[in-house]
């Protein structure tokens, strides 16, 4: 695997050194790593959930999120329509930054 040799022991996540289930692993910058913490060097957490996000993803306040989970703060409805207020880095739609800031 990655153009090397590697003893069943070492062969692990390079940050959590956990095994790779299946056989399954992603290679970053020529080192093995999970799902998770490949995602996570790349910057493709979910900010809202923590998993990965391989699909449709939304960027909002320098965070990336799956499309159901970018949600207003206070009342937890979907922020789908691309326009919210932000406050503390948390999103707020508007209705609720009205009535908690205004």
């Amino acid at each position: 695997a990655l153009n090397s040799q590697w003893h069943p022991d070492c062969f692990v996540c390079r940050d959590c050194r956990q095994p790779f289930f299946g056989g399954s692993f992603f290679d970053h910058e020529g080192l093995p790593y999970c799902e998770t913490h490949y995602h996570a060097k790349r910057g493709s957490l979910c900010a809202g959930c923590s998993k990965p996000i391989t699909g449709r993803c939304i960027t909002a306040m320098f965070k990336k999120f799956h499309p159901e989970h970018f949600v207003c703060a206070f009342c937890l409805k979907q922020l789908n329509k691309g326009t919210f207020k932000e406050q503390n880095d948390k999103p707020y739609c508007h209705q609720c930054f009205d009535k908690l800031f205004g």
